[in-house]
């Protein structure tokens, strides 16, 4: 049996725009914080920063258990926060806001924009992996075992059970827990690698296993990322921590690290799902699953396939300028003009503006991870750089 937290398409792509947004909290990494009172243990052989990368890149540990802690502070306001919900609902669709599943897998992807979160992993080869958590006033659960995946919501109280999974498919299914680990985020810094420094920073401790600590740091300035830590266990080469702090020296945007680990085969119980006493059962086919994908509607911004049509109305109205570390999305005033019209942005534009601070030509507005700027003439500029970068950008 098996469990899968059925956010919704539509909820699992806000869910990853946001954790991407979030300064790369996605494309990021960082470990155990460096000024922490752990012992670092014995000297551990020297290691170049290319090899350690390469180390981390290439790990294939597959069976394991523990307790993920992630801590995320994207200095977003108050106001925006409570803005969120209705902007989200807005840029899904009629549809999507309506089904109460997507509005739980909203809240819940809202509660992990800041504070401190715990997640229970467990991993047995490509095919059995389950997760839980509990912390955010609620029971979310996952299991995938074999051909079937289960998935399970406390606040709806209805579990969904996925049939007839073809082997290594429930681990990129939609509904699958919105969380990024430690070794997703390594992965993440293969891209921007190129545009990287690259050294080690000594070692440390994580969850009682001794770690090389890996520091990525911009090339150039610019970017509201001043370093990526990434904890790579020294024996095993798995990525236990990553931690992402900002260019301006302040507290960590994000910090996501196990807090205890065990390398040893998880009990056969931990991939076993029970359906709770009055939920209610909902199932479907890994063919079902497959064709609602297919067939949902394209999610807001999501680049269209070749040829299907507006795509190329989509490749002029959203920009990318530079790449790397400093990459900027800019979007034209047609384009968010057209989606305040078809009631698909015009919420978040408005919130933005409404929170956001007047400069030479428009509002601005900031966080720890990323920034906007919303021209008069209506263009916006994104990203995860410094103001005075976007600034420049729009001159």
């Amino acid at each position: 049996m098996s469990t899968n937290t059925d956010r919704g398409s539509t909820a699992r792509t806000s869910r990853k725009r946001l954790v991407l947004v979030s300064a790369a909290v996605a494309a990021v990494a960082g470990s155990v914080a460096a000024g922490t009172a752990l012992a670092a243990g014995p000297s551990l052989p020297s290691v170049s920063a290319q090899n350690l990368l390469a180390r981390a890149l290439s790990s294939h540990q597959q069976v394991f258990s523990g307790t993920i802690e992630s801590t995320v502070d994207l200095g977003l306001p108050s106001q925006l926060v409570s803005q969120l919900p209705s902007a989200l609902g807005a840029k899904s669709g009629a549809g999507a806001s309506a089904d109460p599943q997507a509005q739980q897998a909203q809240q819940q992807l809202l509660s992990l924009l800041s504070g401190t979160h715990d997640f229970d992993v467990a991993m047995d080869g490509p095919n059995r992996q389950a997760f839980s958590s509990t912390d955010t006033g609620s029971t979310v659960r996952f299991v995938h075992n074999g051909t079937e995946a289960w998935s399970y919501d406390s606040r709806s109280n209805q579990a969904v059970q996925y049939t007839g999974i073809n082997p290594d498919e429930a681990t990129t299914h939609p509904s699958a827990p919105a969380m990024t680990t430690p070794a997703d985020a390594a992965r993440m810094l293969q891209e921007i690698a190129p545009f990287s420094s690259v050294t080690v920073d000594g070692n440390s401790m994580v969850a009682g296993r001794q770690v090389y600590v890996l520091v990525i740091s911009p090339k150039g300035q610019g970017s509201t990322i001043g370093d990526v830590r990434l904890s790579v266990d020294a024996r095993t080469d798995m990525p236990l921590g990553v931690q992402v702090d900002p260019s301006d020296g302040s507290s960590p945007i994000a910090d996501v690290r196990f807090a205890s680990i065990s390398y040893a085969e998880p009990a056969a119980s931990t991939f076993d799902f029970t359906l709770p006493q009055g939920a209610k059962l909902v199932t479907k086919s890994g063919a079902q699953v497959g064709h609602e994908q297919t067939h949902s509607p394209a999610r807001p911004g999501a680049p269209k396939p070749q040829g299907a049509p507006g795509a190329q109305d989509h490749a002029d109205d959203v920009q990318m300028i530079g790449t790397g570390w400093t990459t900027v999305y800019k979007i034209s005033p047609s384009a968010t003009a057209k989606d305040a019209k078809n009631g698909k942005g015009g919420s978040m534009a408005s919130a933005l503006q409404s929170i956001g601070h007047s400069v030479p030509g428009g509002t601005l507005f900031t966080t720890k991870a990323f920034n906007v700027l919303i021209t008069d003439n209506g263009t916006v500029y994104a990203g995860a750089v410094t103001p005075q970068y976007l600034e420049s950008l729009a001159k």
